[in-house]
C-alpha cells in the first residue's frame, strides 16, 4: 500500500476533496498539528555580517562570453 500526502491550503478545493472521499481506496486524515503559515521573516538569519555585497559595473554578458571562449 502506498501513501500519498497532499497539502491543500485553499478552500476552493472543497469539490476535489468531496470527490476523493467517494473513492474506496482513499482515506482522508485530518492535518497533523503543524503550523499552517510558513515561518516568518523574523526567524531568518541575517548574513550581512559575514557576506558582502558585490558592486560590479561591468557587462555581465560580455564577461560570460569571454570566460566561455577561454575554454
Amino acid at each position: 500500500m502506498k501513501e500519498l500526502v497532499i497539502k491543500i491550503r485553499g478552500k476552493h478545493y472543497k469539490l476535489f476533496l468531496q470527490f476523493l472521499q467517494t473513492l474506496d481506496y482513499v482515506t482522508i486524515m485530518p492535518p497533523a498539528s503543524s503550523p499552517v503559515n510558513p515561518p516568518s521573516e523574523a526567524g531568518r538569519y541575517d548574513f550581512s555580517d559575514i557576506a558582502g555585497k558585490l558592486e560590479w559595473t561591468g557587462d555581465a554578458l560580455t564577461q560570460q562570453r569571454m570566460l566561455r571562449d577561454e575554454w
